[in-house]
């Protein structure tokens, strides 16, 4: 079986959420079946495209260039997997309305019409890279909303990481011409089940002569961005820390500074410089970020829109009890983790509190994760839907 993996022309830059996603699917269904090959082509049209028993395109959201990938496999009659990675646009509405920053506030009160602002975003983006420049006169012409409906019905089956993530297709698009499976999101077992504590607490004695052992940790890991909301968050941790409660609690960031939002990085950096008690140190490699997981605290991820919020995962298997936002982690952490809403800092410190004082035993979740929720398991998902395609063509 020879299967092709394809994707938005700037897929490596920058790296997003698909990029991981892709990298992760295709190393595990290789490692599962070594007789199956997986390329990567980010070509519009595959010259060799009649090599290959399946096209698996990922993300839907900026669609210009996957929408023509798309046209262009079934025009030569190959079998067409795509792996959604759609945010619901309630969410995404509710984030551009209330947490944008620098010019792209500006350009909101301007343009009301979100699908008018996607379209915006990658013309604005084609013009420093001239790939993109075709596919999104495409998209100006047939517009984007109208291109993931029909990229929708040109599919054979569309990868879902939750019902919810369904049902929003649905609504958001206006079309339930399509055939949905739910293939799980995964973690890496190996690095974030029972990870040690000391090499973060090694790393953090050296960066800051500060013993996290005796401290109590709110961890947060994701880009430095708008809408992974640290702005709100640490609003809340200083309304936690007018009790007496949380003194022994320190807030960590882990992740990258985005170079999108420097009005938004100012804040941050403004913000966390005024208090003794946050810390920001940057990224960290995987081994080292399931060392910083496992400490004594909370993980809390109140992001803007997620398609589930795989870090959550990560950090609840590492040991730390959830506290994140949106319906569809639900349906991975269920009644284990604390629910908040994103524009609310007196939400994320009302679930911050009460994750605090949980007495629930994580112990029957992570083997939850453990038993479905791994990149083992996503590869075992996807090769049967590329059988069950196979079969049908034959």
């Amino acid at each position: 079986m020879k299967i092709l993996f394809q994707s938005r022309v700037d897929l490596y830059n920058p790296r997003g959420g698909d990029t991981f996603q892709i990298e992760k699917t295709k190393s595990a269904i290789e490692k599962l079946d070594p007789s199956i090959k997986i390329d990567i082509s980010l070509n519009l049209h595959e010259k060799n495209i009649s090599d290959y028993d399946i096209v698996h395109l990922f993300n839907i959201d900026w669609v210009c260039e996957t929408y023509m990938q798309a046209k262009f496999a079934k025009d030569n009659n190959k079998p067409l997997v795509i792996s959604a990675i759609h945010h619901s646009y309630k969410e995404v509405l509710d984030f551009e309305n209330y947490a944008r920053y620098d010019i792209r506030r500006i350009y909101n009160l301007i343009v009301k019409s979100q699908s008018l602002r996607d379209v915006g975003k990658n013309v604005y983006r084609s013009l420093f890279n001239v790939k993109k420049l075709y596919p999104t006169l495409m998209q100006v012409l047939m517009g984007i909303r109208n291109q993931q409906r029909k990229i929708l019905q040109m599919s054979d089956v569309v990868l879902v990481q939750t019902a919810s993530e369904a049902k929003d297709l649905f609504s958001d698009f206006g079309t339930k011409d399509f055939v949905s499976s739910v293939v799980v999101n995964g973690v890496d077992a190996e690095i974030f089940d029972k990870p040690s504590r000391s090499p973060f607490q090694k790393f953090f004695m050296e960066k800051y002569s500060i013993d996290i052992s005796k401290k109590k940790v709110l961890l947060n890991v994701g880009r430095i961005e708008p809408r992974k909301n640290q702005l709100n968050l640490i609003t809340a941790f200083e309304m936690l820390k007018e009790s007496e409660t949380f003194n022994d609690y320190i807030l960590v960031f882990v992740g990258d500074l985005t170079e999108r939002s420097p009005e938004y990085i100012y804040r941050f950096n403004s913000a966390i410089s005024k208090d003794d008690d946050i810390y920001y140190v940057g990224p960290l490699p995987q081994q080292m970020l399931a060392s910083a997981m496992s400490q004594d605290g909370i993980y809390v991820h109140p992001s803007w829109f997620e398609t589930t919020g795989l870090v959550s995962l990560e950090a609840t298997l590492a040991g730390m009890i959830p506290v994140v936002s949106g319906e569809r982690v639900k349906e991975y952490l269920g009644d284990y983790g604390y629910y908040c809403d994103p524009k609310s800092p007196g939400s994320i410190k009302d679930a911050i509190l009460k994750a605090s004082k949980s007495s629930k035993n994580l112990g029957d979740l992570k083997k939850r994760i453990l038993r479905e929720f791994t990149w083992d398991n996503a590869a075992l998902q996807t090769l049967s839907i590329y059988k069950s395609l196979l079969s049908k063509s034959k």
